[in-house]
């Protein structure tokens, strides 16, 4: 374990009642009284927290103390049972294959590295880390805790439709050049080259979600194998090797309210892995929908509003600053849609077998054939 000391500057925004004594997942007692000796002089109790919205395994509360300062914890996800919360599954984003969900430690190492390298001003902003703790007999988990990040996060409609053109266009290019600034990160000089495997990194991408797709197998997908063998056809020849976000997308990052376009930090890093950029960009290009486009159905964000540029405008910046050959892009986009599919495939056998799955994604399953068909149409015309 390792430790800082928070900010006591940093002051509650969010009004007293939405804060609880009592939440599923986090011991409250047996947490203070450890944050109290871990983090001497920094933390007044009680302590109260709320569950977070956002994550798609790993699970975020906000702690508030007896002075108004908040943290943020991250733990594992809660185990299913009768009676208990469904937590939310890596539906649309899941760590790549050597990696495990639950695997607070791995999430925690890469933000620590990031911060210790470049600093809470840094060009990849990452929410200050103050500890981390391996011993699940203090909340019933391993976990972590960090500064929390402030500004905003766009999730929803009503927030995108809000901005004006101008600030649709700062808020995307924002994005994306933080993308770029982590994918030029010098592996070895944040102390990450041993953070995962490289090796055949693109085919062993394709090799998970093959064995995704024939693990939940409960119905017949009309031209999955012919993506399927597309993919593994093509595989890129590509060997360059950059820190992956994972699931880098709109709504994993916070934007400052004063500098529109600014982004604070990048969040929820528990598929973080090394391989090959592309496949970072091909995510979020998977989930871009653009200015005038059809609505969609795997995409929370909304920015088909105007301003927000077209998946074309984004990959163009990318590729003028990195200089990196984006011909092959389809092939990127076209696996997310593969890797997409096979994960709301898991919620459709969820749903036929009566298990619960978090609400709105109770018809998942019914968006898998036109990402089918949207994969193969990437692979076609290439974006």
């Amino acid at each position: 374990m390792d430790g800082a000391s928070p900010d006591r500057s940093t002051v509650a925004a969010r009004p007293v009642e939405t804060w609880s004594d009592a939440v599923m997942g986090v011991d409250l007692p047996r947490l203070t009284r450890y944050l109290t000796v871990r983090l001497p002089g920094s933390i007044r109790p009680p302590l109260r927290a709320m569950p977070l919205p956002g994550g798609r395994s790993n699970l975020s509360y906000e702690l508030c103390d007896g002075d108004g300062r908040v943290l943020v914890l991250r733990r594992p996800p809660l185990p299913l049972g009768p009676g208990g919360p469904v937590p939310v599954p890596a539906a649309l984003a899941t760590p790549a294959p050597e990696t495990s969900r639950s695997d607070i430690r791995r999430e925690y190492q890469v933000i620590r590295a990031l911060h210790q390298a470049q600093g809470r001003a840094g060009r990849v902003p990452v929410a200050e880390p103050y500890l981390l703790c391996q011993d699940a007999s203090v909340i019933g988990a391993p976990f972590f805790v960090t500064a929390k990040a402030a500004g905003t996060v766009y999730r929803s409609e009503k927030q995108c439709a809000a901005l004006s053109p101008g600030q649709a266009r700062a808020v995307s290019h924002g994005l994306l050049d933080v993308l770029v600034a982590l994918h030029l990160v010098d592996v070895r000089a944040v102390g990450l080259a041993d953070f995962a495997r490289t090796d055949q990194f693109l085919i062993r991408q394709v090799d998970r979600w093959d064995r995704l797709h024939a693990a939940s197998a409960s119905r017949e997908v009309p031209r999955l194998a012919r993506l399927a063998a597309a993919l593994r056809a093509g595989v890129p020849a590509g060997s360059r090797v950059a820190v992956l976000h994972g699931d880098y997308r709109l709504e994993n990052v916070v934007f400052d309210l004063a500098s529109v376009g600014r982004v604070n930090a990048v969040l929820d890093w528990e598929a973080a892995t090394l391989g090959d950029p592309l496949v970072d960009l091909g995510l979020l290009l998977t989930f871009w929908e653009g200015p005038d486009q059809p609505l969609n159905p795997i995409s929370s964000a909304h920015t088909r509003t105007r301003g927000f540029p077209t998946r074309r405008q984004l990959a163009d910046r990318y590729a003028t600053r990195t200089g990196y050959d984006l011909s092959r892009i389809g092939w990127y986009i076209a696996l997310n849609h593969y890797r997409v599919a096979g994960l709301l495939e898991v919620l459709h056998y969820r749903v036929k077998h009566g298990l619960p799955v978090p609400p709105g994604l109770e018809r998942a399953g019914s968006w898998v054939g036109p990402l089918i068909e949207a994969g193969l149409t990437a692979l076609r015309e290439n974006l």
